[in-house]
Formats: C-alpha cells, sequence, structure tokens
C-alpha cells in the first residue's frame, strides 16, 4: 500500500511541475524563458546579481519577478503568452547616481524555451519629482456620478539644495488616454524613440514669476478649479490657498467650469499661463490614464521652442491635434498611468523617462502617489523618533511599501525622501485618498 501511495504522490509531483491550474480548474503549459539586461555600450557599466526583474503578462495581468544572476539574467518559469518584462538598475557613477531602465513589451513565452533581452537606457535622478497627481475626481454627494474638474498636481524638492523652478514647463502626452488607440506604435515599437522626444499635447504651461523651492519643500498647482469644492463635493479637494499655483489662462482655455475665477487670495503672479498649439477650451489631462510630465528647456527658451516650426509634430497629420517633440533630455520627471483593469493599455513615456506604469482607478478620490524611499528616509539622523509607519492608505492591491505614511511624517517634523528610480510600477502607488484632504 504504501508503495502505491509513494507511486501516486511521485505521479502528482511530475504533473504539478509541468504543468499548473487556473481558477477554472484548466490546466495550462508553463516554460522557461531568459531575461537579459543589455547596459548601453557607451556606459562602461557591468551586469551584477541582484537586479529585480518584473515580468507581466499581457492579458492576465499577472507579475512575476526575478533576480539577475551575476551576468544579468533572470530566469522564469510561466505560462505561455504575451508579457512585459521590465527592469531598473540604480549606480553610483562617481559622484552621481545615474539610473538604467529598460522595458521589452513583446515577451513571447511559446512551448519551448525561450531567450529575450531588456535594452537599458541611462537616464539621471531628478531633484524635483511629481509627489502626487490627482486626476481622476470623485464621487458626487448624491450618487448621480463623477465630479472631476478638480485636479491638481503636487511637485516637491527631493533634493538637499533650494532649486529654482522658474522656467520649468508641465506637459501630458497626445494620446491622451494609455487604454485608447495609439497611432505612433510602429512595427510595435514608438516611432518617435529613435529620436528621442516625447509628443506634448495641445499646450504646454509654465510660471509667470520667479520660483524657489527649498529643500523638502513642496508646490501645490491646481490644474483646473482653484477653488474650494468640498463644500460642494465632500470627498473633493480645497484648492482654495493662497499659497497654490494654478492653471487660468482664459486667453487660450476659457471654459468656466474647468477654469472658474481662482480663488482671490491665490495671488495673480501665481497663475500658469499656456502656450497653445492644438484645440479645444479646455487643456484635455485625462482623468483615466494620463502621462504627465515636467520639463526644462535647454539652449533656448520656451516660446521659442513652441513657435518653431520644426518642432511640430501633428498627431495622425491633423494640424488640430498638434503637438510639441520635447526632447528627453529636458524632461525633469514624469509618471506614466495606466487604466485599471484595462488590457490594452500601451505605454507613450520612452524607458528613459519612466521604465514603468502604476494603475489608477478613476472617480472614487483616489491619487497617484509617489512612495518612500525607506533607507533614504530612515538615514536622516534628525528623522529619529518622528517617522510613522503602518501606512494603510494604498487600495486596490496598490500600497507603498516602505509602510512609512509619508504626510503623518512630515507633519510630525520629518524630513521625507521619495522614490526616484524613474519607473512609475516601482515609485508610485493609487492612494486611497488626496493628500490635501489629510
Amino acid at each position: 500500500m504504501k508503495k502505491m501511495f509513494f507511486a501516486f504522490l511521485a505521479l502528482f509531483l511530475t504533473f504539478a511541475v509541468s504543468s499548473c491550474s487556473d481558477d477554472d480548474g484548466m490546466s495550462y503549459q508553463v516554460s522557461n524563458v531568459k531575461i537579459k539586461l543589455v547596459y548601453p555600450a557607451d556606459s562602461k557599466v557591468q551586469p551584477s546579481a541582484g537586479v529585480e526583474v518584473k515580468l507581466k503578462n499581457v492579458s492576465a495581468g499577472s507579475v512575476f519577478n526575478q533576480l539577475t544572476d551575476q551576468a544579468g539574467i533572470a530566469v522564469f518559469q510561466v505560462p505561455q503568452g504575451l508579457y512585459e518584462a521590465s527592469a531598473s538598475d540604480k549606480r553610483v557613477e562617481g559622484a552621481a547616481v545615474i539610473q538604467y531602465n529598460g522595458l521589452n513589451s513583446a515577451v513571447t513565452v511559446g512551448p519551448s524555451d525561450s531567450e529575450a533581452e531588456i535594452q537599458l537606457v541611462a537616464s539621471a535622478g531628478a531633484s524635483v519629482v511629481i509627489k502626487e497627481l490627482y486626476v481622476g475626481g470623485c464621487p458626487k454627494d448624491d450618487g448621480s456620478g463623477v465630479f472631476a474638474t478638480d485636479q491638481y498636481v503636487t511637485l516637491y524638492n527631493n533634493s538637499t539644495e533650494t532649486l529654482d523652478l522658474s522656467d520649468y514647463a508641465l506637459a501630458m502626452v497626445n494620446p491622451f488616454n494609455a487604454h485608447g488607440s495609439n497611432n505612433d506604435y510602429v512595427n510595435g515599437a514608438l516611432f518617435y524613440a529613435q529620436d528621442g522626444w516625447i509628443p506634448a499635447g495641445v499646450a504646454v504651461w509654465y510660471f509667470q514669476k520667479e520660483v524657489l523651492l527649498k529643500a523638502g519643500e513642496q508646490l501645490v498647482i491646481a490644474m483646473s478649479g482653484a477653488i474650494d469644492h468640498t463644500g460642494t463635493y465632500s470627498k473633493s479637494v480645497n484648492l482654495a490657498n493662497k499659497d497654490y499655483y494654478c492653471f487660468y489662462d482664459t486667453e487660450d482655455f476659457n471654459n468656466p467650469n474647468y477654469y472658474p475665477s481662482p480663488f482671490e487670495g491665490i495671488p495673480v503672479e501665481n497663475y500658469l499661463k499656456a502656450y497653445k498649439y492644438g484645440l479645444g477650451n479646455a487643456w484635455p489631462l485625462s482623468q483615466f490614464s494620463p502621462a504627465f510630465f515636467v520639463f526644462r528647456p535647454q539652449g533656448t527658451d520656451l516660446k521659442s521652442f513652441v513657435e518653431d516650426p520644426a518642432t511640430t509634430n501633428n498627431y495622425n497629420g491633423k494640424p488640430e491635434m498638434g503637438r510639441k517633440k520635447v526632447p528627453v533630455e529636458w524632461i525633469v520627471d514624469g509618471v506614466e498611468v495606466f487604466c485599471k483593469g484595462k488590457p490594452d493599455n500601451k505605454k507613450r513615456l520612452l524607458s528613459s523617462v519612466d521604465a514603468g506604469s502604476v494603475e489608477f482607478t478613476r472617480g472614487m478620490g483616489y491619487t497617484v502617489y509617489r512612495n518612500v524611499d525607506k533607507e533614504a528616509t530612515e538615514a536622516i539622523a534628525e528623522n529619529e523618533g518622528k517617522l510613522v509607519y503602518n501606512y494603510s492608505l494604498g487600495v486596490e492591491g496598490s500600497t507603498d511599501p516602505s509602510a512609512i505614511d509619508a504626510e503623518a511624517s512630515i507633519k510630525n517634523g520629518a524630513k521625507i525622501i521619495y522614490k526616484d528610480t524613474n519607473n512609475s510600477s516601482a515609485d508610485f502607488h493609487m492612494r486611497s485618498k488626496a493628500a490635501l484632504r489629510n
């Protein structure tokens, strides 16, 4: 009897290794796939062990993680299908910190063992980062729908020095939604990748005055409705603050639903103005899945850049869908947002800007919030006894892995260093309520 039992057990284990089962009880085959990290030829960086590689099933959304060996290769055993592979590797080179990011969105796992590569691209970490992006609105109190003209973004000085943001500009990619059609893909790749630019749609926004941001401080910009919305919609935000900035340029965008007269306490010089080159009476920042970025012109000024015909690219060849070709090296920070639950999301930011994405659910009052760099934050001696843990505001399976409650810690006098790997998959999570509601 024992022999029969062990024979059955061996047969069962053999079957378990060679196949897996899904929730419906149907078996599926798994195969080995090797993912190799390829560093830029001119970087002189050698592969190393311990770099995390993520493999995401495009249709199912399931994510697998493995670490590289000494040769820079991660080995996975996963079900057959189409996958997206991504990786980030931070290296210290002299006095600089360089981030190597890469994405391969066409990894096919078939019945036989296979191999694929991730071509890594170097980029320097930004000192000014997008701390929070609130774009999806909140439920109306009467349950009749969603209120979403209360969008804002918070920029944060992640460095140890006062920084000048005066010549920064804010932009978004057209196509506006990650899950919509995207004609920029040619043979499975973004055609503008080879030329190293990002398409800024409709208009770019700029500051009217000198803007100095001290280390560890933030700047809130109301991108629509710079007023207190909470009296009408209790789950919305109060954007009526004299220290805030706001989008307000009625010569270019005069839709009063998006741009009511700002709170009178906000100085006129805190209004951001727009250079417009597309159509519409409001800046159509996606409520579902924007690709949002901040950039700083180099070797020219913003006005000259916008007015230069050579910097124009019309989406689908339509002048009304005007875009500006922002060089990748100008981009200070960016975040790629995907619509949660949509299998057809497509990347718009290049890997050198953002090698990943963060999923987002519209209409619930949620925000996209940057994760805390636990090691760097805990290393600040003055933070001892001030950091608040047991963070609980992540939602829908998304959270800050550091477990540090950044907002509560800041109120407690702590200095927060936010994670900045140029990979939104690692740098951001979905937060259950806006930080401005705390």
